[in-house]
């Protein structure tokens, strides 16, 4: 009879701690996980925030901010394949729409997918030098840094993966915009490396 008491008075308070455990678990005054915040844009009105952003727009696939970094006269100098090609603004902003849309999965042609994409390119030592001229042609606030850059796309479930690893020259020029001076890529030359 000891024996069904203790028994009874083990289950009775395995059964509150239950309850009670539970209800703290299951509590509705409880808050859920705070969301990490998206990493947002920095303005550009520093030239260095155009490097900032352009990872970003390649981390979010954000073709709309993409294009607001560049110029109306940019150009696109691609070194990378048997024959160099020079791609204004029009043409980089198709061929960038495409990829992110393949990295999205929302490309017109399904078989163009990218499982995933990453752009990496050094920050770490920020260095704009002034330029007077592009090519011969006068610039007014231009300005040019080299950094070494990472380019990955993953696809085909992971069973091929393109990766470029170079040198990118970026050049910047001051517009105004609205009454506030902004920067925007004049132009990018990829530069191989031996």
């Amino acid at each position: 009879m000891l024996g069904n008491r203790i028994r009874f008075a083990f289950l009775a308070l395995a059964a509150f701690a239950l309850i009670v455990y539970s209800g703290c678990i299951l509590s509705p005054d409880e808050e859920a996980p705070t969301p990490q915040p998206k990493p947002t844009y920095k303005p550009l009105t520093e030239k260095e925030n155009l490097i900032y952003n352009l990872v970003m727009c390649y981390q979010e696939h954000n073709i709309t901010r993409y294009e607001e970094l560049l110029h109306p006269d940019f150009i696109w100098y691609n070194q990378v394949g048997s024959t160099p090609e020079y791609n204004e603004r029009t043409d980089d902003v198709r061929l960038t729409r495409g990829l992110f849309q393949a990295a999205e999965g929302t490309h017109t042609n399904p078989a163009l997918k990218v499982d995933k994409l990453t752009l990496g390119i050094d920050q770490t030592a920020p260095q704009w030098y002034s330029v007077a001229d592009i090519g011969g042609v006068p610039c007014e606030d231009c300005w040019e840094t080299t950094r070494q850059y990472t380019i990955t796309a993953v696809m085909d479930g992971g069973d091929k993966t393109l990766l470029g690893v170079d040198l990118v020259k970026f050049v910047a020029i001051g517009v105004d915009q609205n009454g506030t001076k902004i920067y925007q890529f004049l132009r990018a030359d990829d530069i191989n490396q031996p």
